[in-house]
């Protein structure tokens, strides 16, 4: 099976001022060396800030940041976390809500059977329960039902308290592919601190579980 990589995220909710996020700030006082940027939003707008380096893109409003790296090729080499690690020392005081992190790819297995088998297990709630050992998930499905048929279209599963954090996949049927948005989060970070700790130093351990899962599909 090949994985194509689309992006890794890192989205916070919280409180920010958007009019901070400037390349200044993010060359200067975070000291990453990003350069100059590619694109960016006006500077007249403060509700919200858009900043694009190469591969880099930042998007930060009143209560979301996301920080977004698209030509991943091992997944373990993102940015985001560091960035976002370097950010928070630096406005350490943030409002923080909830932070997590997601990995966007497409699947493409090798031939059509392989396409329809894979289909039929990413569809399959059992999946995610023997995968997880868990005894619930919360689905959400949406699908195509006519008189004669049932045609699914993608499903979203929840699985909470993996390793004391939230998993959310979402998986949507393409016309050769599976997409699939592999998701961890760690919630209530004003009250619990050690959850946003939890997520940013486990994140080598959530590229291995992702790995694993998709391992687990093509079995």
């Amino acid at each position: 099976m090949k994985i194509d990589y689309n992006f890794i995220t890192l989205v916070a909710l919280g409180s920010f001022n958007p009019a901070i996020v400037s390349p200044n700030f993010l060359n200067t006082v975070c000291e990453l060396n990003l350069g100059e940027p590619v694109d960016q939003s006006p500077t007249d707008i403060p509700v919200i800030r858009h900043l694009k380096f190469q591969n880099l893109k930042f998007t930060v409003e009143m209560n979301r940041l996301q920080i977004m790296e698209t030509g991943i090729e091992n997944i373990t080499e993102t940015r985001v976390l560091s960035i976002f690690n370097v950010y928070y020392e630096k406005l350490p005081y943030t409002p923080l809500k909830a932070v997590g992190v997601n990995i966007n790819c497409d699947l493409l297995a090798e031939m059509e059977t392989k396409t329809d088998a894979l289909t039929k297990k990413v569809s399959n709630p059992s999946t995610y329960l023997d995968f997880f050992e868990t005894n619930k998930i919360n689905v959400i499905e949406s699908s195509l039902q006519t008189k004669a048929d049932k045609t699914w279209i993608s499903s979203n599963y929840n699985i909470e308290n993996v390793h004391g954090l939230t998993r959310s996949i979402n998986v949507t049927q393409k016309k050769d592919f599976l997409n699939i948005n592999y998701n961890y989060e760690a919630g209530a970070v004003d009250k619990h601190k050690s959850n946003l700790s939890l997520l940013l130093d486990g994140y080598e351990q959530f590229c291995d579980e992702f790995l694993n899962f998709v391992k687990y599909l093509e079995g």
